[in-house]
This record gives C-alpha cells, sequence and structure tokens, in this order.
C-alpha cells in the first residue's frame, strides 16, 4: 500500500502541473463524448435515420477523434517525461512533456494499441485478467520514450520488468481502474450518464486516478534502472 499512497502523494503535491498537462486531452474528450451522446441515437432508430445524424455531424466528429487519438497517445509518452522533469527537478513545462509524445506517436501508437488489445481480451475474461495484463505491460511507454525500443520489445521489457512486482502491481492497478468502471456503472445505473455534469466529472474522475497510476509505472521502472546501475557497480 505504500506504493499507492506514494503515487496518489506524488501527484498532489504537483496537481498545477499534472492538470494542465492533461487539459488539452481531457478537454478534447469531453467534448467528443458529448458530442456523441448529444445526438440522440438509440436502440429504437432505423439505420438510415442514425446515419443521417452521423452525417450531419461528420467533420466535427472526425475532427476530434483525430486530435484525441494525438493527445491521448502523446500524454502516454509524455506523462513520463513529466515525472521525470518533476522528480529532478528539471525545467519541462507540462506542455514541453505533452510535445515530447507527440513526437514519438507512431511507436506510441501502436504498443498502446498492442497494450488495449491485450487489455481488452483480458477483460473480457471476467475483467481481472483485464487488470492484470494491463498491469504487467503498462511501462511500455517509458522504454520507448526512454530507451528508443520499438512498440513490441518495449511491451517485452515491460513484461520482464514486472515479473516480481505482478501480484502487487494488480492489485494496484485494480483500485485505480476498478473506481474508473463503478463511477461509470453508477452514473449508468442512475441514468445520468449522458448529462454535462456528469461528463465532467466522469473525465475527471478518469485522470485522477490514470495519473497516479502513470506514476507508478515510472516509479517501478526509475527503480528496476536504480538497482541496475548499482549491480553493474
Amino acid at each position: 500500500m505504500q506504493q499507492f499512497f506514494s503515487s496518489i502523494s506524488f501527484c498532489i503535491q504537483h496537481i498545477g502541473y499534472l492538470f494542465i498537462l492533461c487539459l488539452p486531452v481531457m478537454t478534447i474528450e469531453f467534448a467528443l463524448t458529448y458530442l456523441v451522446t448529444s445526438i440522440g441515437i438509440d436502440s429504437s432508430m432505423s439505420d438510415s435515420a442514425a446515419l443521417e445524424v452521423l452525417s450531419s455531424i461528420s467533420s466535427q466528429l472526425f475532427i476530434l477523434v483525430v486530435l484525441s487519438l494525438i493527445l491521448s497517445v502523446g500524454l502516454s509518452g509524455g506523462a513520463m517525461i513529466a515525472f521525470k522533469a518533476l522528480a529532478s527537478n528539471n525545467e519541462v513545462t507540462p506542455y514541453q512533456a505533452l510535445y515530447a509524445g507527440i513526437k514519438k506517436f507512431f511507436p506510441l501508437l501502436l504498443g498502446n494499441l498492442m497494450h488495449t488489445l491485450a487489455y481488452g481480451i483480458g477483460f473480457l475474461l471476467l475483467v481481472l485478467p483485464g487488470f492484470f495484463l494491463y498491469a504487467r505491460l503498462g511501462l511500455f511507454p517509458l522504454y520507448i520514450m526512454f530507451e528508443d525500443k520499438r512498440a513490441l520489445d518495449a511491451l517485452g521489457e515491460s513484461w520482464q520488468a514486472t515479473d516480481e512486482v505482478g501480484t502487487k502491481l494488480f492489485v494496484l492497478t485494480s483500485v485505480f481502474l476498478g473506481i474508473q468502471i463503478i463511477f461509470g456503472l453508477m452514473g449508468g445505473l442512475a441514468g445520468i450518464d449522458s448529462s454535462i455534469g456528469f461528463l465532467v466529472l466522469a473525465t475527471l474522475i478518469k485522470y485522477v486516478t490514470i495519473m497516479p497510476l502513470f506514476y507508478l509505472f515510472f516509479s517501478l521502472y526509475a527503480s528496476a534502472k536504480k538497482n541496475s546501475n548499482n549491480s553493474l557497480t
């Protein structure tokens, strides 16, 4: 539990910096979610009517999807640059960190796609295997950003690096991701999952939980590298 509280403590300590880092992604994600939920497509609609509604917003939808993809993928790497800068007191602005992630968009994109695929398959197998795979493979952005590894190699490195702490990391990952899922289910059951207030809160909850998890991955990577360097000296 020490890692759990230290991750949260670090993010609270640097909450202003991390909020600015996440703000572009959160804004675009909220706009995209609101656009999709506001058009009123439901199961009672015919296919032709649904397509007509979608075609009326196709240009806005396309722009928001592209921006969301670029920024969210960039954030997965940019967050690691930000954590390193904050931990070592380097002067890197939030947007410089995010831009550093965007510059490695394609390897990060491939890594995120494979990571998400593994998580999705595991999630279908009664949820918990998805959390386990998410945890074990979650360090891949660090190997891409700091060691220029290719996506598949980075995922392999992450799997090896988390071998000894896999169970503990799985539990902590389950807590952070579980909060997101439970909040979403509660909104759906209450029938408020399409309201503006809920969408704003859901977006905030997502990043309030994902940033400590990302820092947990970063601290594990940093610890592994420190131990590796000590063993060589």
